[in-house]
């Protein structure tokens, strides 16, 4: 009898199961990849944002005020005052920057690297958008006149304007958490989705998101406009992944020893002091009237905080 040879092969269940696995495995690698990448993306953005202040805090020092923001409908390949500031001077006013719905002193548009000195890849995150830059206009007013003393009434500056007023909130688990109410700046990136974002090389905004968190964050040349709340991480859903980086006054100040550029109002009263009298960090003030004995001298310290100082009179 004649032995026949028969081979085995693979079963279409077998066949079925190696190719699943396979497909997993695939699966997983291009995950692991496309987290790797954007992994590395959100680090550009976050060395890219630390660059951006430190260069904000120099402008401050140097200018006694911080920037305007730069046109977010300019675009990088085409035109030449690409990143320049706008409405110095005039309010923080022009096309491309916007105003906020809400609060008419903050006002928002492009990293202004031309002005801060820096090349145009810092006016973008590590995902090809631009930037934005959030800011209370008082506080980029260049109408500062150091020789005279502060005006707390008319010409609100770096030195004598309110607390600035963009709100930062954090929602871990749906719930609302304030993590700041007085920041001064605050810079945004819009992740890898990019939804309302403005690519470096267009002038027309992505389509807008529909994520209820990454629409408070949203800015635009059309309604809705960005009210002053910004929404710093949240667990609400998948699509959420902005970066937002904010700063208040004093962290400039501490940050940037600055401390120079703040100014005491002389609110608090006592005999033959003015109550109106308004001077700068580590200036003195003497009493007009004495009796021995009082306090002769008032010192501009810290934060805005007046100090007396006990002397006899001369």
């Amino acid at each position: 009898m004649n032995k026949k040879n028969f081979k085995k092969a693979y079963s279409l269940i077998e066949l079925s199961i190696v190719i699943l696995i396979i497909s997993i495995l695939i699966t997983g690698a291009l995950s692991v990849s496309v987290g790797s990448v954007n992994n590395a993306k959100i680090k550009t953005t976050n060395d890219r944002i630390t660059q951006v202040y430190r260069a904000l805090g120099n402008f401050l020092v140097a200018n006694r005020r911080l920037p305007c923001p730069a046109a977010l409908t300019k675009v990088k390949t085409v035109d030449t005052d690409y990143g320049t500031e706008v409405g110095v001077g005039s309010g923080c006013a022009g096309t491309g920057v916007i105003a906020s719905g809400s609060s008419t002193n903050l006002v928002y548009g492009m990293v202004p690297v031309r002005t801060l000195g820096l090349p145009n890849s810092l006016a973008e995150d590590g995902f090809e958008s631009k930037l934005v830059y959030i800011v209370d206009k008082n506080y980029a007013n260049n109408a500062v006149n150091f020789s005279a003393a502060p005006d707390f009434t008319t010409t609100l500056t770096f030195a004598t304007a309110a607390t600035a007023n963009i709100t930062v909130n954090e929602k871990p688990s749906g719930i609302t958490q304030i993590v700041v109410t007085d920041a001064l700046v605050a810079l945004v990136s819009y992740g890898a989705n990019k939804s309302g974002a403005y690519n470096a090389n267009a002038s027309a905004q992505n389509t807008r998101s529909i994520d209820a968190d990454e629409m408070e964050n949203d800015t635009s040349v059309a309604a809705p406009y960005f009210n002053n709340t910004l929404i710093s991480a949240s667990t609400n859903s998948d699509t959420f992944d902005d970066v937002v980086f904010f700063k208040r006054r004093n962290d400039f100040v501490d940050d940037f020893k600055a401390m120079f550029l703040l100014a005491c109002n002389g609110t608090v009263t006592t005999t033959n002091f003015s109550s109106s009298l308004s001077i700068y960090y580590g200036q003195t003030i003497k009493n007009s009237g004495c009796t021995n004995p009082a306090t002769q001298y008032r010192r501009c310290e810290a934060y805005g905080t007046w100090v007396n100082i006990t002397d006899v009179c001369s």
